[in-house]
């Protein structure tokens, strides 16, 4: 089992890799910027090389970090930075000390999903549409700019703006590696709001658009012990490897817990 010590990248030690469908339960707008077509629509939605749609990982993993940004600062804020202070960081040369060092300075979102000074650990794949479930639907919706003051329409602010139909499917994979057992608790623990339909992604969330819900999911973890050929030539040759067992996913989330506790308590010892 992993403890609680960052790995380096210098050897491949665990991967958790999560699949699923991730399903519209509303329209979901992710875009592509203004359309130059005459004919086209205002606003588009992202498509790959087969004008298919498909969410970009950096949408995915954007929207995963905010969420847990949300709720880790809820219990102590000085493990998510803002802009000025990563700034601050790097001034400071925090990318000029040791590796201790900087796993010692950085914060648990810092850790996980990657900082200037540091790699992250969490990848996301692209979503691409499910092709079996995806027969070239699109939805075209008005939209109208409005005067905040006098809360009338503009004038010749008309505009078209294309959503994906709730019900499409895309599929999802994020892996995580050499994750520590509270980086795993963390992903694991995250993933629960996803489950149950809770978030949105794109754009146009104020209107409704962008509740997504991750269904059918698989879990597969792989430890490679050093020293241990067995363990790695189980990862190379295995074409699917197990999900970790129920026992294993607890102690993830125990260590999450006391690994935020744990910083919490360090700075009102500080303090």
């Amino acid at each position: 089992m992993p403890d609680g010590t960052i790995y380096s990248f210098a050897a491949l030690r665990n991967r958790l890799t999560v699949r699923g469908d991730l399903v519209s339960l509303t329209g979901l707008r992710i875009g592509a910027g203004r359309e130059t077509n005459i004919i086209g629509n205002d606003l588009p939605v992202i498509r790959d090389a087969l004008g298919r749609p498909f969410i970009p990982g950096s949408s995915l993993k954007g929207s995963f970090r905010a969420q847990l940004e949300g709720l880790i600062r809820s219990v102590t804020e000085h493990q998510v930075r803002d802009f000025d202070a990563i700034e601050k960081q790097m001034r400071n040369g925090i990318a000029d000390l040791p590796e201790e060092d900087i796993w010692r300075h950085s914060t648990m979102i810092e850790l996980t999903f990657g900082a200037p000074w540091l790699a992250g650990r969490l990848l996301f794949k692209d979503a691409l549409v499910r092709s079996d479930f995806w027969f070239n639907q699109f939805e075209v919706r008005n939209g109208v700019a409005l005067n905040r003051d006098t809360e009338t329409i503009e004038q010749g602010l008309l505009y078209d703006y294309e959503v994906v139909p709730a019900g499409t499917r895309f599929d999802f994979e994020l892996v995580l590696e050499n994750g520590a057992d509270w980086q795993l608790g963390m992903v694991i623990l995250g993933l629960q709001p996803w489950l149950r339909g809770e978030i949105q992604i794109g754009g146009f969330r104020s209107r409704g658009l962008g509740y997504v819900k991750l269904e059918q999911v698989s879990y597969t973890f792989a430890e490679l012990r050093p020293g241990d050929a067995d363990s790695i030539f189980t990862f190379l040759d295995s074409a699917v490897l197990p999900p970790p067992d129920l026992e294993t996913i607890t102690q993830w989330k125990q260590a999450f817990r006391d690994e935020l506790r744990r910083r919490a308590q360090e700075v009102q010892h500080d303090a």
